[in-house]
């Protein structure tokens, strides 16, 4: 792509309905107008199922293809490309781009979503709708949907000198996601989903928090090739070659060392043995990882959030939703994950100053509800 040139992609998912999906395309097209004023634009569209019995795309996406599509966004980009048509823009870029989106006559049109087939959990909706945590989790979510927001901020930074095979971007685009089902998970009533996915944030963030602080080709090569080796496992002896093979001519081809690999990964290791490069152990466990990174908390949040999710502790399922401050602990827990993840890649000044300003306000709440 041209330098001079901002390429911006969106994925329509399949319970996103036509107003969804217009107001997403829209609320991108303005913020890369504000990051990025009057530069070319190229859109690119991809839509998740949405066909009818006949194989062809449903009225919603029809409608969003070419009523919007050619009709309203085409004059804003200098090219637009959708599943049915790439499209160039005849006329010079419009840059005139109005304050807000109005979609009409949306009240008449069928539901596409599932929300009619959703069971919700209202056993602690009682607690978010205390007039203090409601304003609170209003504005969490005005700050995370202007970090969603930040998707093209992040795509033209690149990718990170240690990165070779390019994955940090691709996890920092899972976690965006993980924070957003999780935030969305808790407002729903859902505190064991809620939990369970602040689980494995805090995973995410300390596996992350590792690479980022060594800034290491060789670790986020060993684990890249970890996962590979030890993930050919589950095809069986008859085709874990097939697997292997490749991989084994890959790391020849970049002067990597398989055989060394593959003793370290397969048959010494387990499946933290990516990090035996800076934890010197055989077998590493999460909580070596835990005790490397010298954050105090951070196992024994990851404990508190297990307790809750498995099974085999009694203690931890008596009574989980009774009393405030068992709620609140969790979500205190889930927020400041939160706030570590987002904080492990750039962010400008602004966004640093409200993250510490929700985080003053956290804490806040917590002298009432963690009593």
């Amino acid at each position: 792509m041209d330098e001079n040139r901002i390429a911006l992609y969106h994925r329509i998912m399949r319970r996103e309905n036509f107003e969804v999906a217009a107001n997403d395309l829209f609320k991108l097209l303005v913020s890369t107008q504000k990051r990025f004023p009057n530069k070319s634009r190229v859109l690119y569209v991809d839509i998740d199922g949405h066909l009818n019995e006949s194989g062809g795309f449903d009225d919603d996406m029809l409608e969003l293809q070419v009523e919007f599509g050619l009709k309203f966004l085409l004059q804003f980009f200098t090219e637009v490309h959708f599943p049915l048509y790439t499209i160039a823009n005849r006329n010079e870029q419009s840059n005139d781009i109005p304050e807000t989106l109005q979609i009409l006559d949306q009240e008449n049109k069928k539901d596409n979503s599932l929300n009619e087939l959703y069971l919700e959990n209202y056993s602690n909706t009682e607690f978010f709708s205390e007039h203090d945590i409601y304003a609170y989790l209003q504005q969490v979510s005005a700050f995370l949907k202007r970090y969603n927001d930040l998707d093209v901020f992040y795509a033209e930074m690149g990718k990170e000198e240690y990165d070779t095979f390019g994955c940090l971007p691709m996890w920092r685009s899972h976690q965006k996601n993980l924070i957003n089902e999780l935030f969305t998970s808790l407002l729903y009533g859902n505190l064991i989903s809620a939990t369970a996915m602040t689980r494995s944030l805090i995973e995410c963030y300390v596996y992350l928090r590792i690479i980022k602080k060594e800034k290491s080709v060789k670790l986020l090569e060993d684990w890249f090739l970890c996962r590979l080796i030890r993930g050919a496992n589950k095809y069986g002896d008859g085709n874990k070659d097939k697997v292997l093979s490749p991989l084994e001519q890959c790391c020849q081809s970049m002067g990597i060392d398989y055989a060394d690999a593959y003793h370290r990964f397969y048959k010494a290791g387990n499946e933290n043995s990516w990090l035996s490069s800076v934890i010197h152990k055989s077998r590493i466990s999460f909580h070596d990882a835990c005790k490397y990174l010298d954050e105090v908390d951070v196992y024994g949040d990851f404990q508190r959030a297990s307790s809750f999710v498995h099974g085999q502790d009694i203690i931890s399922k008596m009574m989980p939703f009774t009393f405030y401050s068992s709620i609140y602990h969790k979500f205190l827990i889930m927020m400041i994950y939160t706030f570590k993840t987002i904080r492990l890649y750039p962010i400008e000044n602004n966004m640093e100053k409200e993250i510490q300003e929700l985080e003053n306000r956290l804490f806040t709440l917590a002298e009432v509800y963690s009593k």
